[in-house]
């Protein structure tokens, strides 16, 4: 992208001559002095950064700059309002929900943005809200007892402009011009999904989409800050949800939250939802995609397995056009597709199946923000004397996203009791390949994979 990036933070206009690449975290720490917005892990799993872009929360070390473009980003320095605290930050000092200043900001922006949101501040929605941050000093008790208080007051602390006047930034309404280092990778910004794939093909650039998987890499050092990347969030084509048919079509760029709210999803296909809600928290929900969730094909992608058991069909455009190609064949490898290079996922294709249920299960080692040890979906039709077009999708028990086929032949046709539930838990448990890593071990991922199956049948099992 040439020329300067425009964007407001808490009200006021900057003009930021900067790579497109650069983390706003950065830009706003270190070229516009807003020290207030930390930075914690750099990946996302802290939520020391979180900002408000256009009032949802995100977190800002894992946005290129060249996606605030156009935004309103508010910090926690525009809460407060002509030296006026906004009724959050008096609620977390007189409850003593303030703590040693890393994790607070990031706190406090989270519940703005659950508090404009309209949420009940019930208890559960409050640590729901605030699953995305970290507090290692005194814990949560009156961080939520805060949040609750701001709440039942039933004050916005919006001043209809957007924020208040922050400290650091001109109060005018004049833009601050900022010309920051050159650090981080150039940034294109295409217009079209053509334009997009024409500057892919001719600079070899890396589409960003949420950025929540390249930036992470880019912060870590295991991407190149030389090959630039092609901003591909704002393609209008590659966004949307609708039904063609007897088909359910995602757009690529569909976000998570975008999933959880969306009537049409729970109506027709309520386990999209479902698996998008166990997808980090809410400042990841907000900006990660389905389409990034599948290029990056993590062997643990949450949205992965749901795809296999529906017979999802991926839709790719690139230099030589446009194809389909079926989940089952779009994972060859550990974190290989069969993309061909400078082509983009486009949209997602689901068949509805009248009558077809479908179960999902994730087991990690916490509730949030947790790498699935196993996930697993479950689609079949039951025609009332057996299981029928059995479908088991698996993530976190191979190298790649599979269908256990053998399982599936087992459950096939089957009237499902105690012996069948057994049986097919045997199976899966001969079919899979688990490994020992970090998060668990072969042993258990293969024994968990098993119980998965074997509630899943018996839950179907009349009493």
């Amino acid at each position: 992208m040439t020329g300067a990036i425009g964007f407001s933070v808490n009200g006021a206009p900057v003009e930021l001559e900067a790579p497109g690449g650069r983390r706003l975290l950065d830009v706003l720490r270190y070229d516009l002095g807003l020290t207030g917005t930390k930075e914690g892990c750099g990946e996302g799993e802290c939520g020391a950064c979180t900002v408000l872009v256009d009032g949802e929360a995100a977190l800002s070390c894992l946005i290129p700059v060249v996606q605030a473009a156009g935004s309103d980003i508010r910090t926690v320095e525009g809460l407060a309002i002509d030296g006026r605290l906004d009724p959050l930050q008096e609620a977390f000092l007189e409850t003593g929900g303030a703590q040693c200043g890393i994790c607070t900001p990031g706190m406090l922006m989270a519940a703005r943005a659950f508090l404009d949101s309209g949420g009940e501040p019930t208890d559960g929605a409050i640590r729901e809200a605030i699953a995305g941050n970290l507090c290692r000093c005194t814990g949560y008790t009156k961080i939520i007892e805060a949040i609750a208080l701001a709440g039942r007051l039933g004050e916005s602390g919006d001043d209809g402009a957007g924020g208040g006047t922050s400290r650091g930034v001109s109060g005018d309404r004049s833009a601050r011009r900022v010309v920051a280092p050159p650090s981080g990778p150039a940034a294109l910004a295409p217009r079209t999904l053509e334009e997009a794939l024409r500057l892919m093909s001719e600079t070899d650039a890396r589409p960003v989409a949420g950025g929540t998987d390249v930036m992470a890499n880019l912060a870590a050092g295991t991407i190149s800050i030389e090959r630039p990347f092609v901003d591909i969030r704002g393609l209008a084509e590659l966004r949307g949800i609708a039904r063609e048919d007897d088909e359910l079509v995602v757009g690529a760029l569909t976000t998570y939250t975008e999933l959880l709210r969306s009537r049409f999803v729970r109506e027709t296909l309520p386990v999209l939802a479902e698996a998008a809600a166990t997808i980090g928290a809410v400042q990841i929900q907000n900006r990660g995609t389905i389409g990034g969730n599948i290029v990056n094909a993590s062997p643990a992608g949450d949205m992965l397995p749901v795809l296999l058991a529906t017979d999802a069909a991926i839709e790719l455009a690139g230099p030589q056009g446009e194809r389909t190609v079926p989940a089952t064949e779009f994972f060859i490898g550990y974190r290989r597709t069969a993309c061909a290079a400078h082509e983009l996922v486009t949209r997602i294709r689901i068949p509805l199946v009248h009558g077809r249920q479908v179960r999902f299960r994730k087991v990690g080692t916490r509730r949030a923000q947790a790498i699935a040890k196993v996930v697993m979906a479950v689609a079949w039709r039951d025609d009332g004397i057996a299981w029928r077009d059995v479908r088991i999708g698996l993530g976190s028990v191979a190298e790649r996203p599979i269908r256990a086929t053998a399982t599936e032949a087992v459950l096939e046709g089957a009237t499902t009791d105690p012996e069948v539930a057994e049986r097919a838990a045997a199976t899966i448990e001969a079919e899979i390949h688990p490994i020992d890593d970090v998060r668990s071990t072969a042993d258990y991922r293969r024994t968990v994979t098993g119980r998965i199956l074997r509630r899943i049948i018996l839950d179907e099992v009349p009493e």
